[in-house]
């Protein structure tokens, strides 16, 4: 998940004048309490790895409590599977000054398998430690042992959330002298020292004091913004699996490997092939066709037993069951297609990450599995297996641009999926509004959403009238609205898009003597950021859209428009906008037109970036002013 965090600024701390198992709350030094709710005291992973199926690590983490609102900071959990066992675990809980109040045993951890998951063998360990007066300190010290293989040793991340400081954390790797291991630290590169003794090498990367995160908008994600390592073994063996984790193909060609002789359907689901693609014309027919039987037959069920959260489950228990997870999905979509001869690439995808690390595969940066299909033009066809329901070949925004994995010929191959553009995700509007010389008014209006715009919405097509009325009710700032009716039209063909036509109630204008007041724009509204003085980070800005809106106000009898017409507009990095305003017989014409770009934008823009959205926002809430004869 994003974490929204800002300004890290490191510090050079002298030494800690505490006596060891002491931690008292006044031993922090203000800088690092400033607008935190905890401070990581001390974070220790020490990680011995004695062969490419045997692995123990050993942590050890320190933290102070500084007020109720680090309270959720507190709690600690550890997730295990049939790959790795918790083999102890023990705590202390400290007061303000440092003395050891409660201690914690392996009978205070809690285990629970809940989750989403129709079925996994993943078990949640944790721990909810008794709220103190403020501060407090807990120290949990646990060990994790993996013996059927790994893939990682471990990401090493001693800041878990936001408003949350470091004090030093340090991260060690023994292995078998003469085993290649690879790492990459983030943000910034940080290299390990490195020690031997003849029979083992040892990696050891130690970070110091780290000022609190504080969550903020347009930030990047977490990865990029903490201090981390991820550290990850050059050959590594998981299960009855192996791979070699040097380049991307190569853990494509694991990938590959798993997947490998799981694609082989019923006999039924043959049959059923040859039945639907009998009449059709061409491949992108057959392609819809399967999509179809593909949403009729399956749903979406996650499961991660073993290596299955790794390895896709068969198509023939896909085709008996009925149900599957992404990669299960993906590859029962691949063996149908394959049965009307048309070759696809299963494709490994992240929905966090946009870019993944260059020269650095992991396993840490993907969880998801998309089909993609190769077009003659070189593009690919993009296939959601896990929701059928939207339209073949739309892509869902949270991998909307991304790089990804596509798996074809036995190996690995970097590809980009198309990003949006303000031409293929936006929304269009046009707006009838019969107003009163009260102020009342009858509004309809017909919004049309494109891309993305689309995909935020359209889950309205399977509410009732209840809740349509009340979503739509929200798109508008009027007084005391009433919505009288809402129709949804929803075209998968195409250009997919959907189109929410309403009729509702409410005031428009507000009147003052001869004058009436009227919001430019009611039925939009854009966020204007605040961003800290301090902040060093760049704004991110993830998306980019388009507002196209047609506003037509009939005006009640004898109501002019002294200016006759007016415009406005400004362009920018970070988008633009146009406003025209003129009456045309009785009625009054307001259109908008709003752009918002994507891109990463240096902190020294803040104040520019912010300014653009608020003048948009004054835009959108400007006062037109119609006066009576």
């Amino acid at each position: 998940m994003k974490r929204l965090c800002s300004t890290i600024l490191l510090f050079s701390v002298a030494a800690f004048a505490v006596a060891q198992d002491v931690w008292r709350a006044s031993d922090i030094a203000d800088s690092l309490k400033r607008e935190a709710y905890s401070v990581v005291r001390d974070y220790q992973a020490t990680v011995t790895a004695s062969s490419k199926k045997s692995m123990t690590v050993h942590y050890r983490r320190v933290i102070t409590i500084l007020n109720k609102k680090g309270d959720d900071h507190a709690f600690w959990n550890c997730t295990t599977d049939d790959f790795s066992q918790l083999t102890s675990f023990s705590g202390k809980i400290y007061d303000e000054q440092g003395k050891v109040k409660q201690k914690l045993k392996r009978s205070d951890v809690h285990t629970s398998q809940y989750s989403q998951h129709l079925a996994t063998d993943n078990q949640k360990n944790y721990v909810e430690p008794p709220v103190m007066d403020y501060p407090y300190t807990i120290e949990y010290d646990w060990e994790v042992k993996s013996s059927d293989g790994y893939v990682e040793y471990d990401f090493f991340s001693p800041v878990w959330t936001d408003r949350q400081a470091l004090e030093k954390a340090s991260f060690k790797v023994t292995v078998p002298t003469g085993t290649k291991i690879r790492y990459m630290g983030l943000p910034h590169e940080q290299n390990p020292q490195k020690q031997g003794d003849g029979k083992n090498d040892v990696y050891v990367w130690n970070m110091s004091a780290m000022r609190c995160l504080i969550d903020e908008e347009y930030d990047d994600y977490f990865m990029y913004i903490c201090p981390s390592v991820i550290a990850i073994p050059y050959e590594f063996v998981f299960g009855e699996s192996s791979g070699v984790l040097d380049t991307w193909e190569n853990k494509g060609k694991w990938y590959h490997q798993l997947a490998e002789g799981r694609g082989i359907l019923l006999p039924a689901d043959k049959q059923k092939v040859k039945e639907l693609i009998a009449d059709c014309k061409n491949d992108n027919e057959k392609i819809a066709a399967l999509y179809k039987y593909l949403g009729e037959k399956t749903r979406y069920v996650s499961i991660q037993l073993g290596i299955g959260g790794w390895q896709p489950m068969k198509a023939e228990e896909v085709g008996k069951t009925g149900f599957g997870d992404c990669k299960a999905l993906t590859n029962y979509m691949q063996a149908l297609l394959k049965e009307a001869g048309i070759e696809s690439c299963q494709t490994i995808i992240s929905t966090r990450y946009s870019e993944l690390l260059k020269d650095f595969p992991n396993m840490h940066q993907t969880n998801h599995v998309i089909l993609t299909i190769p077009q003659a033009d070189g593009s690919n066809m993009i296939v959601e297996c896990t929701n059928p329901q939207l339209p073949l070949g739309f892509i869902p925004g949270d991998y909307a641009g991304h790089q990804a994995l596509q798996v074809v010929n036995g190996m690995g191959k970097l590809i980009r999926i198309p990003e949006y553009t303000p031409d293929n995700n936006y929304e269009k509007m046009v707006a009838d509004v019969q107003l009163q010389a009260d102020g009342k008014s009858v509004v309809k209006f017909s919004d049309d959403h494109y891309g993305e715009r689309y995909e935020a919405v359209r889950s309205i097509v399977y509410q009732d009238d209840k809740k349509r009325k009340e979503r739509v009710g929200h798109w508008i700032s009027l007084q005391d609205p009433v919505v009288e009716s809402v129709k949804v039209n929803e075209t998968k063909t195409g250009v997919p898009h959907l189109d929410v036509q309403s009729e509702l109630k409410g005031t428009y204008g507000k009147v003052n003597g001869n004058k009436m007041f009227i919001n430019c724009n009611p039925f939009r509204d854009i966020h204007v950021p605040r961003f800290r003085k301090d902040r060093t980070r760049p704004i991110v800005a993830e998306s980019t859209y388009r507002f196209d809106d047609e506003i037509r106000i009939s005006l009640p009898e004898g109501y002019v428009y002294p200016a006759g017409q007016s415009t406005d507009s400004s362009t920018t990095d970070f988008g633009n906008y146009t406003l025209d305003i003129k009456q045309d017989g009785q009625k009054l014409i307001v259109k908008t037109c709003i752009t918002v770009n994507k891109g990463r934008f240096d902190i020294s823009r803040k104040d520019d970036f912010a300014g653009f959205r608020e003048k948009v926002s004054k835009m959108l809430k400007k006062q037109i002013i119609v006066e009576k004869k």
